[in-house]
């Protein structure tokens, strides 16, 4: 629970720090602006890597790993699906993998918070299927590029694990895929 209370933590500290970007934009964009209706890197499919760590009850270690998702756009809300797998350095997790919806809002053209949940899959001496669930922000580099901070926690029944919750606060780095 110790890395759900950090990742929370640090989720909340940057969405603090997202709104008063906002508040000081120098973009000079409203919620009403058309700079919503444009063409973003928002809209669309997407890949990239990510790397963190993951903790279940103790047993920690640093993972990495890939993912490619879709999005859809309307106004300021994002929507989309994504799937991710992570190869852990953990003792007693070989890997972890998900299939996640993805909701969020744009608190700025540049700045996404979202809620995600799905099917996540957590392998270590078997695989077992459990609910993932999680928090992020993502912020807009380039044009085509994104960077992400996220929590997930999976929540499994196996019982090979010191625990059934295993909790990953990650980074990663995405590249629009599509024109």
């Amino acid at each position: 629970m110790g890395v759900l209370r950090k990742g929370v933590i640090g989720l909340s500290v940057l969405a603090g720090f997202g709104l008063s970007v906002t508040a000081a934009s120098a973009d000079g964009y409203t919620s009403g602006s058309a700079a919503y209706e444009l063409p973003s890197i928002w809209r669309g499919l997407y890949g990239g890597l990510h790397l963190g760590h993951a903790d279940a009850d103790g047993d920690n270690g640093f993972v990495g790993g890939v993912q490619l998702g879709y999005n859809w756009q309307a106004q300021q809300i994002v929507y989309g699906v994504e799937g991710d797998i992570s190869l852990s350095g953990a003792h007693s997790i070989d890997w972890l993998a998900s299939l996640r919806g993805r909701v969020g809002y744009l608190i700025q053209p540049r700045v996404l918070v979202y809620g995600t949940a799905g099917l996540g899959l957590v392998n270590g001496g078997g695989t077992d299927a459990g609910f993932v669930y999680g928090l992020g922000v993502e912020g807009k580099l380039t044009r085509t590029m994104s960077a992400r901070l996220e929590y997930l926690a999976y929540d499994t029944d196996n019982t090979h694990l010191h625990s059934d919750t295993v909790g990953v606060v990650r980074a990663g780095l995405n590249i629009k895929l599509d024109p």
